[in-house]
């Protein structure tokens, strides 16, 4: 797709150039957006490469390794020692942001480097929040630090859902900075099923015939791989693929989830898929798309992109999944972290294809209109407009 000849120019900021949702989200606007906008990492990474396929020229700066270190929960302590390597950072990114008109920090971490460099080069700052800041992960002292750069900072705080506005403002931050700019999607990008896909998908990682329900995204706790198992135990024909792979430290879980395998008697029923860069054919050949996190999520990518693939899709309410999802006209949600009620929500599908279908056709046309990509980057060139 060729990008749109501006001149308008943004520098988006991520600490890592791994594919989290954040940083698709990243990936998709730049990619998407006017030509004047493109990336920056701390790090090297796969976005780098995906940006640089596209014909951008990302920008990574050298000596980050000190600050990806520091998790949500950290204690004062953590952040007060990796404070040099937030100056030095701030100051290679003051240079490239000089050839900028906006800077926009696509992470907390992005935000405290990008509030210094910002400063130094005299650029205005825009911080893109992904998060539910209120949420218990994030310890005292990282979520005070956040709203408190915010506030002195940032001439405007980009929310992805109104789930993660409205923690941004109950944790201090000022209301009046703070616009909503939705995730986009290419509807184009995600092809539709149909028997033959699903044919091939079970070939493919050597499941039976019968039905399979798909669960998409990083291995870690709070995705709740976990539930979808113990789900399984109330619907016996049921099958589940699971796609992704354990990021930063969550290897232990993987482990875990391949036991509970074992112990609920499940072997034969689960295939771990690991990373798969074809994620939106693989959708498109499930039955059912599940979404299992254990707590609110902030926007929910994985439910958007499960509609668009044209399958019905279950996700746990909360969050920005309840501004995705209307019950019973696009799909169906579940409390979190209750496999009797995924169980249950499952077999209703199954045992009323109509249903199913009339759910996926909805799911379909409703995430292509509210989500396109279009309506995404115009949404954020009109925040630009502002600060510019």
């Amino acid at each position: 797709m060729k990008r749109q000849e501006t001149t308008e120019t943004a520098l988006f900021v991520s600490q890592t150039a791994e594919k989290g949702g954040a940083e698709l989200f990243m990936l998709d606007l730049i990619t998407h957006g006017p030509a004047g906008w493109n990336g920056g990492f701390f790090a090297d990474g796969t976005i780098v490469q995906d940006l640089a396929a596209a014909g951008c020229k990302p920008v990574v700066l050298s000596g980050g390794s000190s600050v990806l270190t520091v998790r949500r929960e950290a204690s004062a302590l953590k952040l007060v020692s990796v404070a040099g390597g937030v100056v030095t950072l701030a100051r290679a990114l003051a240079r490239a942001a000089k050839d900028y008109d906006v800077v926009c920090a696509n992470s907390q971490k992005a935000l405290f480097v990008s509030a210094l460099a910002t400063r130094l080069a005299r650029r205005p700052l825009v911080w893109v929040l992904h998060d539910i800041i209120t949420d218990p992960a994030f310890s005292r002292n990282t979520r005070r630090a956040a709203v408190l750069f915010a506030n002195l900072f940032a001439a405007r705080v980009v929310a992805n859902s109104r789930a993660s506005a409205e923690a941004f403002v109950a944790a201090g931050g000022k209301a009046d900075r703070v616009r909503i700019v939705y995730c986009g999607f290419d509807p184009a990008a995600h092809p539709q099923g149909d028997a033959e896909t699903g044919a091939a998908l079970r070939r493919r990682f050597g499941l039976k015939d019968g039905p399979v329900v798909g669960l998409f995204g990083r291995l870690t706790p709070w995705k709740g791989q976990h539930v979808l198992l113990k789900a399984l135990r109330g619907v016996p024909d049921v099958q589940a693929l699971i796609v992704g792979s354990a990021m930063f430290g969550q290897d232990a879980y993987e482990v875990e989830l391949r036991q509970m395998v074992r112990t609920e008697g499940l072997e034969g029923r689960v295939c771990f898929a690991g990373f798969q860069k074809d994620v939106a054919a693989l959708m498109a050949g499930v039955d059912i798309v599940v979404h299992t996190s254990t707590h609110a999520e902030p926007f929910g990518r994985v439910v958007v992109e499960g509609m668009l693939a044209g399958r019905p899709v279950i996700a746990t309410s909360g969050g920005g999944v309840n501004e995705i999802v209307t019950e019973g006209e696009d799909g169906l949600l579940v409390s979190p972290d209750d496999p009797a009620a995924l169980a249950a929500a499952i077999s209703r599908l199954l045992a009323d294809p109509d249903l199913a279908a009339r759910l996926a056709a909805a799911g379909r046309i409703s995430a292509a209109r509210r989500f396109h990509i279009d309506k995404t980057c115009g949404d954020m060139r009109a925040v630009l407009a502002e600060v510019r």
